[in-house]
């Protein structure tokens, strides 16, 4: 009776965690730092200085594209270094990109999208390495026509990382045989007896 009572429970509670879970912007993997503690007080700085702080504070290479413009004020309060770069994002249009190594910048008006041929590539293996590897704001890779075709939207290095994906997965295709009959002409010589 009392299995039942809970199976009830998590039954009807299901629907509602699956609905928050897929209206939550959860990004399938996680940044080692983006967990970690960070206070940092803005004074009337350029959105680049606080950027290349945050890279530096956290022993974390940047790159970030020309267009990374704007001026902070005042405090951030963000409970970790993920909320504090987040916050940064959101109050100058910026866009990022953290490949495991570099964490990549660049202004909302960058950001592009792209549609490429799966055509020789396990579609099943290149969404479960997307998944690992997603990790920035905003990024987006969808398969489409039947995991014939990638739809990636994103950053530039998000662009180039999903491409580089691809075409590691790429599968050669075979050499196909030459049609019909091939001659060559030459001469045999035998070895005269001494």
């Amino acid at each position: 009776m009392v299995f039942r009572c809970i199976v009830l429970r998590l039954a009807t509670l299901l629907p509602i965690v699956t609905a928050v879970l897929l209206a939550s912007p959860v990004l399938s993997a996680e940044a080692p730092w983006a967990n970690q503690s960070y206070h940092y007080i803005v004074i009337k700085q350029n959105v680049r200085d606080v950027l290349q702080e945050f890279g530096r504070n956290l022993s974390l290479p940047m790159e970030m594209s020309r267009s990374v413009k704007g001026e902070m004020r005042g405090d951030i309060h963000a409970d970790s270094a993920g909320d504090f770069l987040r916050k940064v994002c959101e109050a100058n249009d910026l866009a990022w990109f953290y490949d495991g190594y570099v964490l990549h910048v660049v202004s909302n008006e960058e950001l592009d999208r792209q549609i490429i041929d799966l055509d020789g590539v396990d579609a099943d293996r290149l969404q479960i390495e997307i998944n690992e590897i997603e990790i920035g704001d905003p990024l987006n890779a969808r398969l489409r026509n039947g995991g014939s075709r990638l739809e990636v939207a994103g950053p530039p290095a998000w662009l180039a990382e999903i491409e580089q994906r691809v075409s590691s997965l790429r599968r050669p295709t075979p050499a196909s045989a030459p049609d019909g009959v091939r001659v060559f002409r030459g001469s045999v010589t035998t070895p005269s007896a001494p």
